[in-house]
């Protein structure tokens, strides 16, 4: 049951919708309609049959669409899809108000109600109509009357005779002479071959002959006769520009025809530039004859094709069907894609229409590579993952850095106990694809390091991203854990048995825990690091603490 305030603000739109599926049931209809008449005339029925048998299936056909659509009853939740599509501010308020259903005795809860008039709100301030805009309305009454149109001047064509073509006329004139040619005007691809086949009415002539007239000079081809059939037919081997002919026998001629020459566009040749980035420090690159570029991911790509003979137009079409456009020039068979972002990799396929409409029989495939501008790469070759070491200690590090388009700088970072981190800076300004090495010796004491601290270090490096800022990356966090000097003290004694100064086993019992709760702390840690620089897209913002250890 929905609320009656809601409903009257639904039924406008339904309205709306209901019209709308009218106007585009009736174009159906009479496009329908107007086919019908079209198909019934080709098949040669007498229009007196015709014109009223389409007539009728026509008009029954629309009063049922008309009243179909005007009768039926809208699904209320789709036309609520279609106002949230429209109003997103909305916020699945009206799907919501929709959904509410009254108590046994056919009352609201005050929630309820305010959910519902928060709708009836929104739709008494804005309306809904718009979810089904006038603009469509329009284009839907146009196509009702243009299909209408259409099939009124079906209905009349099919008083009228079959418009016959060129070579229809031409065949019926030579028919009248006593000799059907055929092609007779026609037009050709070239290089392709022509037959022409002469056929007589009556008495034969002792043979025909094919006469040739171009622009260069007149030959003339023998017609042979097809066994008993009276039919003379001869060959054209192939054709490259335009020309005449006529069928002479027996002292007579039949009159002059046309061959007309064509050529379906094609592409001749494609050439392309490339301009990469700035911060990839790469000149501009040309490349002659190719169909195919890759380049780094914010490259502009340019395309000049050189086409066998001017177009209309011209586009490289994507498999999900989005095209590209193409300039055309009016001077030259040339066509050009300029400045063309690349910034995902598609293939695409040349659409070619040149002015008699006529496209390009093979499609030429483009494939456009964007390679991804990748992150540094940080390998740390020492240490080699979480450690644990005394106060007085040294931790060497050393690795190796590498990016391919060239480190702004690089370096280690390094946290004691939970203080803030501190980014040293090794090395700065590798060039592409130059593996940079880096070592540094962080010295605990300097350092002020004691026992039960936690010591958390990352390396790190900066280099330009795909949209042309800074970009800091960083590899996964290590952690060095600083022993009690008893311990080191007891693992150095070395002997057999246990110590008399050997802790309890309780004691023991306790050391374990707290040693299982800093390593799962230091899980968490680590996880915590990685979720971060997931999110913020290979960038070091912030070391999460380092807490101490138990």
């Amino acid at each position: 049951m929905i609320a009656p305030l809601l409903n009257e603000h639904l039924e406008p739109v339904a309205r709306r919708y209901r019209r709308l599926q009218l106007w585009r049931g009736l174009a159906v209809c009479w496009a329908l309609a107007g086919l019908l008449a079209v198909a019934l005339g080709a098949f040669g029925l007498d229009y007196r049959i015709a014109v009223p048998l389409v007539g009728l299936v026509a008009f029954a056909f629309a009063l049922w669409m008309g009243l179909s659509c005007l009768s039926a009853k809208s699904d209320a939740h789709w036309l609520a899809l279609q106002i949230e599509q429209q109003h997103p501010e909305l916020k699945t308020v009206l799907l919501a108000a929709l959904e509410q259903q009254p108590d046994g005795k056919g009352n609201f809860s005050f929630l309820q109600q305010r959910v519902i008039a928060e709708a009836v709100v929104h739709g008494r301030n804005l309306g809904w109509t718009d979810a089904f805009p006038a603009r469509r309305l329009a284009l839907a009454h146009v196509a009702h009357l243009a299909a209408f149109a259409f099939f009124v001047a079906a209905l009349l064509g099919l008083r009228a005779n079959t418009v016959t073509t060129e070579k229809k006329l031409a065949a019926a004139k030579a028919a009248a002479d006593g000799v059907a040619v055929t092609p007779g005007d026609t037009s050709i691809e070239r290089g392709n071959s022509l037959v022409v086949l002469a056929k007589f009415e009556g008495k034969l002539p002792p043979g025909a002959t094919l006469v040739l007239g171009g622009t260069n000079a007149t030959r003339k081809i023998a017609l042979v006769k097809s066994l008993d059939d009276p039919v003379f037919g001869g060959t054209v081997p192939e054709v490259n520009e335009d020309f005449t002919y006529r069928v002479e026998f027996a002292g007579q001629q039949t009159r002059q025809f046309a061959v007309k020459v064509f050529e379906y566009p094609k592409l001749e040749r494609a050439d392309a530039k490339v301009q990469f980035p700035a911060y990839t420090s790469l000149p501009d690159k040309s490349i002659e004859d190719t169909r195919r570029v890759s380049a780094v991911e914010g490259s502009t790509v340019s395309f000049v094709l050189q086409l066998n003979k001017p177009v209309k137009s011209a586009r490289l079409v994507a498999k999900d069907k989005s095209a590209l456009a193409l300039a055309i020039e009016t001077t030259a068979p040339l066509v050009r894609l300029t400045g063309h972002a690349l910034t995902n990799s598609a293939s695409y396929q040349l659409e070619l229409v040149d002015a008699e409409g006529r496209t390009n029989k093979v499609a030429s495939q483009f494939v456009l590579d964007a390679l991804k501008n990748r992150a540094p790469e940080l390998k740390l070759a020492s240490p080699r993952g979480d450690t644990r070491v005394s106060a007085l200690e040294e931790i060497q590090f050393a690795g190796e850095a590498w990016d391919d388009f060239g480190l702004r700088a690089y370096g280690i970072a390094w946290s004691l106990g939970g203080a803030e981190p501190t980014l040293l800076q090794l090395g700065e300004g590798a060039p592409a694809k130059d593996k940079r090495a880096f070592s540094h010796v962080l010295r605990l004491e300097e350092l002020g390091a004691t026992p039960d601290q936690l010591v958390a270090w990352f390396v790190w490096a900066d280099d330009i991203g795909p949209d042309g800022e800074l970009r800091r990356t960083a590899s996964d966090m290590y952690f060095a854990e600083v022993r009690p000097f008893e311990e080191i003290f007891r693992q150095g004694q070395g002997g057999e048995g246990e110590s008399e100064d050997s802790p309890p086993p309780g004691r023991q019992n306790r050391g374990q825990q707290m040693g299982k709760l800093a390593e799962l702390q230091k899980q968490i840690i680590n996880a915590t690091w990685k979720l971060q620089r997931q999110q913020v897209g290979s960038v070091a913002v912030k070391m999460p603490p380092t807490p101490k250890r138990p």
